[in-house]
């Protein structure tokens, strides 16, 4: 089994010789990204649905016996979280300075000007888990959850216009949430103020 590198300008990409390999990790995982696979990414194979998902449409044959089912449309890259979690993207960008605080992911991602950049990125639910706020130079983007996400993984997938940026995704905290964190911030104005006032009499 062979999947989840980047074959990346080679003359020749790959030599398989007399041998049947598994190219791919199945579907959603996917394969290998091919810098000179040409096809499109216009629906979701799985689902049978439209919708990008950063794998391509059709396979990457490679000879009569072997084939990359699934090839990536973008650099296959993962990231160590904390020292249990991985997060993986494909991306068509560079992605640099990654870090995870305990509660956002941040990263850089660059490409060249006048193009656009895709990034699927896999959260372990563990890690991050419930809806998300995605932001790209701390402007918050619509970002699609991808249909095979589940219960211990989570798939995003966003675009941007190329350049570099700043990405980070947060945890959307629900209602129910909030709502405790604004009645202490209440509790904590009214204290200040009461020691303020006391203070000044």
């Amino acid at each position: 089994s062979i999947y989840h590198n980047n074959l990346v300008n080679n003359a020749i990409q790959v030599y398989a010789s007399d041998s049947v390999n598994a190219w791919d990790d199945g579907y959603p995982s996917g394969g290998n990204y091919w810098s000179n696979y040409n096809g499109t990414d216009l629906y979701n194979p799985y689902h049978n649905a439209t919708g990008s998902d950063g794998i391509g449409d059709t396979p990457l044959v490679l000879d009569a016996s072997n084939a990359d089912n699934y090839p990536l449309m973008g650099v296959f890259s993962d990231f160590n979280a904390t020292s249990k979690y991985h997060v993986q993207t494909v991306c068509n960008s560079t992605i640099s300075e990654f870090q995870f605080n305990g509660a956002a992911i941040r990263f850089n991602v660059s490409g060249e000007n006048g193009t656009s950049g895709f990034c699927r990125i896999c959260l372990s639910t563990s890690l991050i888990n419930g809806t998300y706020k995605v932001f790209v130079d701390d402007v918050e983007v619509p970002y699609t959850l991808l249909p095979f996400s589940n219960n211990t993984h989570n798939y995003l997938y966003f675009t941007y216009d190329h350049s570099t940026h700043k990405v980070a995704i947060i945890p959307e905290l629900p209602s129910l949430a909030i709502f405790p964190l604004l009645m202490m911030a209440m509790l904590l104005a009214i204290v200040y103020r009461r020691k303020y006032c006391n203070d000044n009499l």
